[in-house]
């Protein structure tokens, strides 16, 4: 990726960054229990991010369903670059 394009990326994205809140979206998990899945990359989110939001939405533990990472590809003037989704499912006990 040339320079330019990163600079203007970092322009975009780094501003946003405070305002990244996590939204958990709820169903119902393997045993029957509360369970959330979480966003937790993008817009400045961390995992780290997700799980404090997992302790806060939780706030007698949680069991960890799902933890994954991939690799997706974002078009950026006419370029494609490589970026990490990161996302969390828990249940709550």
């Amino acid at each position: 990726m040339k320079l330019e394009n990163l600079l203007v990326v970092s322009g975009l994205i780094l501003p946003l960054s405070g305002c990244a809140a996590i939204q958990p979206e709820m169903f119902s998990g393997p045993n029957g229990r509360v369970a959330y899945h979480m966003e937790c990359s993008g817009m400045g989110r961390t995992l780290g991010d997700c799980y404090k939001k997992a302790g806060e939405i939780c706030p007698q533990g949680y069991q960890v369903l799902d933890n994954s990472s991939d690799l997706v590809g974002i078009p950026v003037n006419g370029t494609t670059m490589l970026a990490t989704k990161r996302s969390i499912a828990i249940e709550c006990k």
